[in-house]
């Protein structure tokens, strides 16, 4: 009341929004400069990469799934318009359907690949997710492949006063003998900083996805077949040298 006589008084015509503006302006810049710097930002969670794969696995496969029950719900609702007796199918009805014929499938592969162990016992061994032949030719290739590198480790222990390579990344190695002859190309597995003297020590040895039966090489260069908890008990005894 007394600012309104006050602006009478003197003649002026102040609207109370500009006022109440400025002050608002006012209030916010000394806000403003005496607000401490925050931190931006958030928490970022990352999987792993193996949940990563899985996960991706899951997705395709879901996907797949809902592809599948789709097409299947699509061709019987349309069969069903030429035959009366043929119910129609909902989304959740042609998705249990699905699901069942995926379930059969699955049965009927277990049952052939059962029979084939059956009909040709020995002739196919396990390699990771697939199974290999097990016939001569492919020992004598997993074989070939080992006395190759062999070879090369020899002549360089010789050509550094016995001392085998500290790595499998050396460059007097070609990369190509480190693959194991898998059709995805793994490596082998290798023991650095060995020497000639150890002898009977390994050195080299068939990643796990070659089976109960790897190929192994030691420091004196033999070549014998272990199987993996023999494996994993020179490697243990090893490390604690």
């Amino acid at each position: 009341m007394q600012r309104r006589n006050l602006v009478r008084k003197l003649g002026m015509k102040v609207p109370l929004r500009s006022v109440n503006s400025l002050t608002v302006a006012l209030l916010s810049s000394i806000l403003i400069f005496l607000a401490r710097p925050a931190q931006a930002g958030m928490t970022v969670y990352e999987l792993t990469d193996v949940a990563r794969l899985r996960l991706e696995d899951i997705s395709f496969f879901a996907f797949v799934l809902l592809v599948a029950t789709l097409g299947i719900r699509f061709l019987w609702n349309f069969l069903a318009k030429d035959f009366a007796h043929l119910p129609r199918l909902s989304f959740l009805k042609a998705l249990s359907l699905t699901g069942l014929l995926s379930l059969l499938m699955l049965l009927i592969l277990v049952m052939i690949s059962g029979a084939r162990e059956l009909l040709t016992p020995g002739a196919w061994y396990r390699q990771g997710s697939h199974y290999r032949p097990n016939d001569v030719g492919n020992r004598e290739i997993r074989r070939q492949s080992m006395e190759s590198l062999r070879a090369v480790l020899m002549q360089y222990a010789n050509a550094h006063a016995g001392r085998f390579p500290p790595h499998d990344y050396v460059s007097e190695v070609p990369t190509k003998l480190w693959e194991a002859p898998d059709s995805s190309g793994t490596r082998y597995v290798y023991v650095g900083g060995l020497t000639l003297s150890q002898s009977n020590a390994l050195l080299v040895c068939e990643p796990q996805n070659f089976g109960e039966e790897r190929l192994t090489l030691s420091t004196d260069g033999t070549i014998q077949t272990a199987k993996p908890d023999e494996i994993h008990r020179l490697m243990g005894a090893q490390d604690q040298r």
